[in-house]
């Protein structure tokens, strides 16, 4: 038989180079005794070899039918070859036109088990927490669906930026139009979810009492302007000591930061040393306060101009009151006259008092009439007085005439 003993099958696919399986029945050519099979065993096993036992009728002291070794692992590679062919087909040339396919050749034709394939949501597929926020706040839906899209690049912070946008929308009076300024600060990079709140940021929360929504906007001032966090927050403190309502001007301020339309809050430092020299009370500080911040540009030189106006008069807090309007509308207030000497030793009629200087300020409220019209006024009295006495003296004269 090619490739294999006489009288043995074919070896098996893959076992190239092993002995062959001895046939179990018939031995040579003819379909006679084969010339190896022995006396009492069987065609075309080895001589000596016993039905089912060693050579030579098994080991001493052993009994009859004790396996062959041999035999037994001619019959697993039968089964094993078998199992293959019925898996994944036999037949084929083998290596050298001597058997089939090789052991590992054939375990690649086994098909293998398929993997699942990753869970992803499809482009027109809305996220669940996306689509829950959008149905509790009644949005429509082209911008959900827009939301949506800009939060599938923002996957790395979804959870805190959905917190923010229930925080915020909560409080819009058209959550539809907030949320669209919120999403295109999300796709300029500008927008911050809602993060731990810092401590120098509470410390100011509850010094000027600021609400929830106004501590979380300073917490994202801090975070987007790390670089300045603590000019920021040190001239914020001062723009709220002299204001009369924290929270709305603490919303106002950090929104003209964060939104980029001042660099930087304004120093009140000067401001301040005004206050304390004229005694300011709170509403000509709060006015002072506004003054700097929309005359940021000319600060120094507006402040000088004030001080002119508030060291002639007598009632400093009035005084500025009165002149901050058209500062801050930008006009330019002509400086005041120099405040004259008072003359202790002139006598007080014409001249009259001076009232403190307020009546040389042209700002300066009008103050009435001097001395010399109240001594007019009490001379024409007196005149008036001696016509009446005269005119009755007259009278009784002529009823005393006699008859």
């Amino acid at each position: 038989m090619p490739c294999g003993m006489p009288g043995g099958c074919p070896p098996m696919p893959g076992m190239s180079g092993m002995m062959p399986m001895p046939c179990m029945g018939g031995g040579g050519p003819g379909g006679g005794d084969g010339d190896q099979g022995g006396p009492g065993g069987m065609p075309g096993m080895m001589p000596g070899m016993m039905p089912g036992g060693m050579p030579g009728g098994g080991m001493p002291g052993m009994g009859m039918g004790m396996p062959n070794p041999m035999m037994m692992m001619m019959m697993m590679q039968s089964q094993m070859m078998q199992k293959m062919m019925q898996q994944g087909g036999g037949g084929g040339g083998g290596d050298g036109g001597c058997g089939g396919k090789s052991i590992e050749d054939s375990q690649d034709d086994v098909p293998r088990a398929r993997q699942p394939p990753p869970i992803t949501m499809s482009n027109d597929e809305i996220d669940p927490d996306v689509k829950e926020l959008g149905d509790y706040f009644n949005i429509e839906d082209r911008w959900v669906k827009r939301l949506n899209e800009t939060m599938k690049k923002r996957m790395d912070t979804k959870e805190q930026d959905i917190a923010k946008l229930y925080e915020v929308l909560e409080r819009a009076r058209s959550p539809t139009g907030l949320l669209t300024v919120k999403i295109g600060e999300m796709e300029c990079g500008q927008f911050v979810g809602k993060i731990k709140p810092d401590k120098d940021v509470e410390r100011l929360a509850r010094k000027f009492k600021l609400d929830d929504h106004v501590t979380s906007r300073l917490i994202e001032l801090v975070v987007r302007r790390r670089a300045t966090k603590d000019k920021d927050l040190e001239r914020l403190e001062q723009h709220l000591t002299y204001c009369k309502r924290p929270s709305a001007m603490a919303t106002l301020l950090a929104g003209k930061l964060l939104e980029g339309d001042v660099e930087e809050l304004p120093d009140l430092a000067e401001a301040e040393v005004l206050m304390t020299k004229f005694k300011l009370d709170e509403d000509a500080r709060s006015k002072l306060r506004e003054i700097v911040e929309k005359r940021a540009e000319d600060k120094m030189e507006v402040l000088a101009q004030v001080k002119k106006h508030l060291e002639t008069s007598s009632n400093a807090s009035s005084m500025l009151c009165k002149i901050a309007r058209p500062i801050i509308d930008g006009e330019k207030l002509a400086d005041p006259p120099d405040r004259p000497q008072r003359n202790h030793h002139a006598g007080g009629g014409g001249g009259g008092g001076d009232r403190g200087g307020d009546k040389w300020n042209p700002v300066a409220r009008e103050s009435g009439g001097g001395g010399g019209d109240r001594d007019r006024r009490g001379g024409d009295r007196g005149d008036r007085d001696r016509d009446r006495r005269d005119r009755s003296n007259g009278q009784l004269s002529w009823r005393r005439l006699p008859s």
